[in-house]
């Protein structure tokens, strides 16, 4: 189907997930049957689950989410490993605050095979317990320049 799409010039970036999170040889089939790059999600939650991946060819771009990674120190062994195979990282959010969103782009703007970004979480979010972390200005975003992820909490109304 994603080859026929491609046959349609449809001009697919990337395709996310094309399988179950527990079928490993399927996203392998996929990513060696394809030309249009495959991503994979919710496979990785685990440095196992990307060594794994990572070892049978099984996508060609990793998507690190802080929250599914257990954390930032894991993900950073995750994409240390996507860069020693040659994998590029996307790094995205689930529904989660300005904190953890901050945290993940500041992890993204350190490391140079994070090339793709989705950090607009907290912009669902009606109103913020916090003040400062990144800021939005379109498709730009700004780190904070205080201390730690510069953020502090509101005072209450």
């Amino acid at each position: 189907m994603i080859n026929q799409m491609q046959t349609e010039g449809l001009n697919i970036e990337l395709v996310e997930q094309p399988v179950p999170a527990d079928d490993f040889e399927g996203m392998a089939y996929v990513t060696a049957h394809t030309e249009t790059p495959i991503m994979a999600d919710e496979s990785i939650f685990s440095v196992k689950d990307a060594l794994r991946l990572l070892n049978m060819s099984g996508c060609d771009i990793i998507n690190l989410k802080l929250m599914k990674a257990g954390g930032i120190d894991n993900a950073l062994k995750i994409n240390t490993l996507a860069e020693a195979y040659g994998v590029p990282c996307m790094v995205g959010s689930m529904i989660e605050s300005q904190v953890s969103v901050t945290a993940a782009a500041a992890m993204a703007a350190a490391k140079q095979n994070i090339v793709y970004y989705d950090l607009d979480a907290a912009m669902m979010f009606k109103d913020q317990p916090t003040q400062g972390g990144i800021t939005h200005d379109g498709p730009l975003i700004t780190l904070p320049t205080g201390p730690g992820l510069g953020i502090t909490f509101q005072n209450s109304k």
